[in-house]
C-alpha cells in the first residue's frame, strides 16, 4: 500500500480550497456585498462576505466588481455646497407629498 509522508499529507492540507464557478444565491449575495460596501452591513454580515469571497468566484469577482466602481464614482463626485434656501425647499416638499391615501 502507498501512504502519503508526512510532507504530502501537510501540503495537501495547506493548499487553497477550490473556489466555487457558480454561486447559487447570487442576487441575495450581491444584496449582502453592496450592504458591507455601503458601509451599512451588521458585522455579522461583514464576516458572511468575508468568507463567502474566499470560497466563491463569482462572489469575489462580483465584489471586487462593485468596489471598484463605488472607488470609481466617489473619485468623480465632486462635493458642493447647497444653499441652505433650497434645502429648505425641498425639505418643505417632501413632507407635504402624502405616501398612501
Amino acid at each position: 500500500m502507498n501512504h502519503p509522508n508526512k510532507s504530502e499529507e501537510m501540503t495537501a492540507s495547506v493548499l487553497p480550497m477550490e473556489k466555487k464557478q457558480e454561486c447559487s444565491q447570487r442576487a441575495e449575495c450581491m444584496k449582502m456585498i453592496q450592504l458591507v460596501l455601503d458601509g451599512e452591513g451588521t458585522p455579522e454580515q461583514i464576516e458572511r462576505v468575508s468568507q463567502n469571497i474566499g470560497k466563491c468566484l463569482p462572489c469575489e469577482k462580483g465584489y471586487a466588481l462593485e468596489k471598484n466602481i463605488k472607488e470609481a464614482l466617489q473619485l468623480r463626485l465632486e462635493k458642493k455646497s447647497v444653499p441652505a434656501s433650497l434645502l429648505d425647499s425641498i425639505r418643505s416638499r417632501v413632507s407635504s407629498i402624502k405616501l398612501f391615501g
